[in-house]
């Protein structure tokens, strides 16, 4: 398959080569770039436009990376820009495995070559070597520009590097439009990750209804007939709020037991709260608990085992794992036995704003939410290739699809009304679509 690239939305580069010729230019889209261990084939891991703020986040994406940053301190003629040549790794910060002083030590004796070859592409300053987020920051790199800078002592300093990006936003109003997608993106991650398709969801207690209750139920008119797959929202007496994310996965042809329940003919069992939590609601209770939503149809869910490319202390690897992408998100475990038994996975990906490139039978993509980090992953054949990069593209289409759907409801700027009755309080009417990741 051809190399291709889709929905790309602000400057992105898939090559440590073209990154890292853009960062060293004064004016350059990207101002920093990080690179695997390897001097020759330079393997992009990460890089943007949001500077020290966007490297401290991609800073533990890979356990040891090379690269550019360029800062620049004031504004017009007299501003001063700076290379900064950086040596980054997460050895130090607690929530990491620490290295052996082996594999730091081998990632010490790369840094001369890497450094070496960071030269062809612009003229460092200082060196910095970068080993958890807290170092990750301004005062730290100024502090090591500093010493070798005196002469300029004057005009390094946060204001003037806060002038100089801000003059850079104002000049790529792109960059400026992505970070705002990028929060975005951030709380839908948060609201809309779905759990692993074979998760099974915990009940919400049902509600114990008086017999007064009980009788207005039985009373009431019977509405529409829900059949499975129906995309709903759905109340919750727990969480005190609808959730637009509910989904018809049962409804009972006759009366049964389930989960010590006698439930009647038409019952209906509905998983929501991004699949963790799901209830049973009575035909004649459907009028007042469930709504149509007008949400969009995810595609269907994929699975399989995919190389995914890491950046070791001295060269680049390929370690197999587990992946499943659904409902618009990219997930992965070490194992398909760790995905099986419902252990946590390794990481999760929200494909809004998904820039994809097909390179053989690997793929190389950037996401919103992913704030500078890039992944790598080889399918292992043509025929893989094309089917993975398709249905990425269908998720990423779904999550556009979801993002224009919430941002149609928020600016109706009108809260959902609860059910009526007299378990429900006015000041809790509003659409929850919150979880705990």
């Amino acid at each position: 398959m051809a190399s291709e690239e889709v929905s790309a939305r602000k400057p992105v580069f898939f090559s440590g080569d073209e990154a890292l010729r853009e960062v060293a230019k004064p004016d350059g889209l990207w101002n920093w770039a990080l690179v695997g261990p390897d001097p020759d084939k330079m393997p992009l891991s990460g890089g943007g436009s949001g500077s020290i703020d966007e490297l401290r986040h991609a800073l533990g994406a890979q356990p040891s990376s090379f690269g550019l940053l360029r800062m620049t301190f004031g504004v017009g003629p007299k501003a001063k820009t700076k290379y900064i040549y950086v040596h980054a790794s997460n050895v130090d910060d607690d929530s990491t495995a620490a290295f052996t002083m082996r594999q730091r030590g081998q990632a010490l004796a790369k840094a001369p070559l890497m450094e070496k070859a960071m030269q062809k592409y612009v003229q460092t300053h200082v060196k910095v070597e970068i080993t958890n987020q807290e170092d990750c920051c301004v005062g730290f790199i100024m502090e090591k520009l500093l010493k070798v800078s005196s002469v300029h002592a004057a005009f390094i300093t946060v204001e003037a590097y806060e002038k100089a990006m801000e003059e850079f936003r104002a000049a790529h109003p792109i960059s400026k439009e992505e970070e705002e997608k990028q929060v975005e993106a951030a709380k839908l991650v948060e609201d809309l990750a779905p759990a692993p398709e074979q998760h099974e969801p915990e009940q919400e207690a049902p509600e114990q209804k008086g017999d007064e209750e009980k009788e207005v139920t039985r009373q009431r008119k019977k509405v529409r007939g829900y059949k499975v797959g129906d995309l709903v929202m759905v109340w919750s007496q727990q969480s005190q709020g609808w959730h637009d994310d509910g989904e018809i996965v049962q409804v009972l042809e006759g009366a049964s037991m389930h989960c010590k329940q006698t439930l009647s003919a038409g019952t209906i069992k509905v998983v929501y709260a991004n699949g963790r939590r799901f209830k049973w609601i009575g035909p004649q209770d459907a009028e007042s608990i469930l709504r149509i939503s007008g949400r969009p149809v995810p595609p269907p869910p994929r699975w399989g085992h995919l190389d995914k490319e890491t950046h070791s202390a001295t060269t680049t690897e390929w370690h197999q794992r587990f992946f499943e992408l659904s409902k618009g998100f990219l997930t992965w475990w070490k194992e398909r036995d760790d995905y099986t038994r419902k252990r946590p996975c390794i990481s999760t990906v929200g494909l809004l704003g998904l820039q994809l490139k097909v390179e053989a039978t690997a793929l190389r993509f950037w996401t919103t939410s992913t704030k500078g980090q890039m992944f790598t992953v080889d399918t292992g054949s043509a025929e893989d290739v094309a089917e993975w990069a398709a249905a990425m593209t269908a998720h990423a289409e779904y999550m556009e699809k979801m993002m224009a759907h919430l941002t149609k409801h928020a600016e109706k700027d009108k809260p959902i009304q609860a059910p009526a009755g007299p378990h429900t309080s006015g000041h809790h009417q509003h659409l929850h679509r919150h979880h705990h990741r």
